[in-house]
This record gives C-alpha cells, structure tokens and sequence, in this order.
C-alpha cells in the first residue's frame, strides 16, 4: 500500500527510536502534534530488509539535512546583502 503525507512540524518537533530494550521498539518521529511511528516486521528474518530501509531513511535525512543547510545559509547572505544595499 503507498500512500503520500505532508505534515508541517511544530516548534516541538523531534524524532528517535522508541521502546529501545523493550519487545516493540520503533523509529517515531513526533511532529507536533501529530506523530509517525515505523514498526519492524515482526518476523526477524524480514529484519534486513528494514534496516536497510532505515539506513537509506537515515541518510536521505542526512542529505536533505545538509542541502537546506547549504541553501539556508546562502538565502541568509543574500538577505543580509539586499539589508546592507
């Protein structure tokens, strides 16, 4: 099943694995208000699969992190450059 969602996150906005040590651990990420939580299969020998998901999820994060950083910063420059015009 696909399914595309758009959430705003609020000033409270944070993400981490849930339940870690326990038998239901999961990635959530609380957007406040709303909240995603991504479940492990719960058949261990599916378990590869997902962390391979999870890695890629990680590092499309880190990508997407670091070009809004880089765009950021170059729309603060320019910001600050038209201020001082």
């Amino acid at each position: 099943m696909a399914f595309n969602a758009l959430w705003k996150p609020g000033p409270k906005a944070v993400a981490g694995m849930q339940g870690n040590g326990s038998a239901n651990p999961a990635l959530v990420i609380y957007l406040d208000p709303d909240s995603l939580a991504i479940l492990p299969p719960a058949d261990p020998a599916m378990w590869p699969e997902f962390i391979r998901l999870l890695r890629e999820v990680r590092d499309g994060a880190d990508e997407l992190a670091v070009f809004l950083a880089k765009h950021a910063a170059s729309t603060r420059q320019e910001n600050d450059d038209a201020a001082n015009d």
